[in-house]
Parts: C-alpha cells; structure tokens; sequence
C-alpha cells in the first residue's frame, strides 16, 4: 500500500461546481438517491450541466448499498453507456456507483470519465479506491485502482442542508480515516502529514458545523478535511475500527460514522495497552498538540460527547442484547478477515476483536 495512489482530478474552491460546464461531455448519467432528487439537490447540479448534455438520472440508491442494487445500476449504466458518469451524494451513492462501473465495465462497456460530487463531509469516497457493497449480512470492502474516480468536484454548498447529527457522524468518519491512515503499519512521511492536516480541521471545524449548519467556512473545510483523510488511507490503509464497524453495520443497519465514532475509544484504548502500538498514538498526540496519547483519547471521548454521540453500542437503541451476543463470534470473524485489518498497527486475534465488541456494547 505504500506506493502513492492517488489519481484523481480535483475541482474545489468558491463555486467549485461551476467547473462542471466547463466538461466537454454530452452523455450523462447521474447515480444519486430518492432525496437529493426530491430535496432541490440534483437540480442545483443540473443546471451545471456542460450546454447541450443529455442525462438520464437513476435515483434508487439506499443506505449500505445492496449486490442488487449494484446489479440493476450496472444494468442502467450498460443501458446508457455514458462519456460522464457522475455519482452525486454521500458515501454511499458514491460507492455504489463505483461497484456499478466496475462491474458494467467487466461486461465490455468502455469506461466513461467518472465525477464523484460528495454531498457529505464524509467518507472521502471521491478520492479512494475503496468501495463497501452489502453482500447479505456482510459489508463487503473492494479495493481497486479502477474504483478512483477520475475527478472529484469539492462543492461545500451541497452539505449546507446536512442536519447536525450526520454531520456529526460523517465528521467522526473523516476522524476515524485520519487517525486509522496516521497508527497504520503502512503508514509514511506522506499519510502521516495529510492525516494530521485532516485531524486540525476535524478538531476546529467540526464542532462548528455541527451547531450551525450554515457555517461555510467549516462546512468547506470539513469536505476538504474528509478528501485529504481520503488520500491518506487510501495510501496507508485502515483498520479494526473500520473492521468492526462494517461487520456491525452490515448485520444491525446503524450508520458507518456512528458506528466508528461509538467503537473509537474502545479500540484505542485496545491499542494504548499495546507496547508495539502505543508509540503511534503518542506521536499524533505530539502533532495535535496533545501531552501525549492519554490525552488524545480523552479528547476523543469529548468530541464525542460534545456531537450528542452515544458512549456505547447498547445505547444505540438499534442493537438487541441476546442477538449481539448470539452472533458476536461471526462479527468478531468477520472483522478479522475485512480487507481494512492487514494494516491496523498490530496483529489482533479473534478474540481480542470479541473482547473490544463486548466493551464497547456494555461501555467499560
């Protein structure tokens, strides 16, 4: 994972969207969802459409997004076949379109240029070449150059209407990336300072964001925080936290951000007691300015709770007692075989990853 990956086009700054006209394609097809097609979001990016463009929309895409929904999009996309794909929403539009492209593209179809247009500050999906499919119970991680779209348009004013507690959780998501890439075994020079860079503003701005949503200036520098923590894991990696996070979120359907930044400090504090981890945390705590990594998990928990973020899984209200625990072993599984925990700082057994889950249920 150490070679640099990124290659993908950025358009960002005042009227950022604006850079859309100015695209020489004439075949669209825009994969978003059933809001942002109602809400008035998609017609805002319309009318940025280059002159003379014809598109087709397809607006289907859910939460977690299904093998079957990737499956009728592909089919659309086929249909279609586009010179400019454009996936126009948060992670999971724009993980969608990702799977959709590869397997429209695995059928024979030429690959059209791919513009991914986050409405969320987020998963840093524009710039990855992560994509996360929900296979029955299981959220399936693809990890494939072909994935990164080949441009990413950063327009702030799309993520004015987020409400404050996906703010919060998509903010918590881009902390999670950047602490994941900084403690990751492959982790260099390079992650290591997109990672802290993305830390400062999450720290600054996000708070911010969460209390007023028409604050721009950290509306702007949370989608910009959340692209550079997505070039800086999609260099260095991820790990169990996000394991755990997808194993849990495929079988309890509780939103990917909320879910990290619930599990975080459980798997930290996992890591703090860990001679070969502890020296990577006490280093980012140096950079943020923190004594050292004690103190930086004790500015996790209050962010945490200053975002109204519950302090433990049970609290969620969406996690039945006797199913956690009668499927605990298959999450603890599935966790250990996600493609995020080859790179987590150091090795971690079954059990361990069932010793975090059951800390982080009850909340000691």
């Amino acid at each position: 994972m150490n070679a640099y990956k990124m290659k993908t086009e950025l358009f960002f700054g005042f009227r950022a969207v604006e850079h859309l006209s100015e695209m020489p394609y004439r075949n669209l097809l825009i994969i978003t969802d059933g809001f942002l097609e109602s809400s008035g979001a998609l017609a805002k990016l319309v009318q940025h459409l280059p002159a003379g463009a014809r598109y087709e929309t397809y607006s289907n895409v859910r939460p977690d997004p299904s093998q079957e929904l990737v499956d009728e999009g592909a089919a659309v996309l086929t249909r279609v076949r586009p010179d400019l794909l454009v996936a126009f929403g948060g992670g999971s539009c724009i993980d969608a379109a990702k799977a959709m492209l590869l397997s429209a593209c695995e059928g024979g179809m030429e690959r059209p240029y791919f513009l991914a247009v986050p409405t969320t500050a987020g998963t840093g999906s524009e710039v990855t070449n992560f994509a996360v499919v929900t296979r029955g119970s299981d959220k399936v991680v693809l990890i494939d150059d072909f994935l990164a779209p080949d441009g990413a348009l950063l327009e702030a004013d799309f993520t004015r209407t987020v409400p404050p507690a996906v703010t919060a959780d998509t903010g918590m998501d881009v902390l999670t990336h950047a602490l994941e890439a900084y403690v990751s075994s492959t982790a260099t020079s390079f992650t290591d300072a997109m990672a802290v860079k993305a830390l400062r503003i999450v720290c600054a701005d996000l708070p911010v964001a969460f209390r007023d949503g028409m604050a721009m200036r950290s509306r702007t520098r949370m989608i910009e925080a959340s692209c550079i923590a997505g070039i800086a894991f999609t260099n260095a990696g991820l790990g169990i936290n996000h394991s755990l996070a997808h194993a849990l979120g495929g079988r309890f359907h509780v939103a990917h951000g909320r879910l990290n930044a619930v599990l975080l400090p459980y798997v930290v504090r996992f890591h703090l007691g860990r001679s070969d981890c502890r020296e990577a945390y006490g280093r980012l705590a140096v950079e943020l300015g923190m004594a050292d990594a004690d103190e930086l998990l004790a500015r996790i928990c209050a962010l945490r709770a200053d975002l109204g973020i519950e302090n433990s899984l049970s609290e969620l209200g969406r996690i039945d007692a006797a199913r956690f625990e009668a499927e605990l072993s298959a999450i603890a599984e599935a966790a250990q075989h996600d493609r995020c925990t080859p790179t987590n700082p150091c090795a971690v057994s079954k059990q361990d990853l069932v010793n975090i889950l059951r800390d982080a249920f009850a909340g000691r």
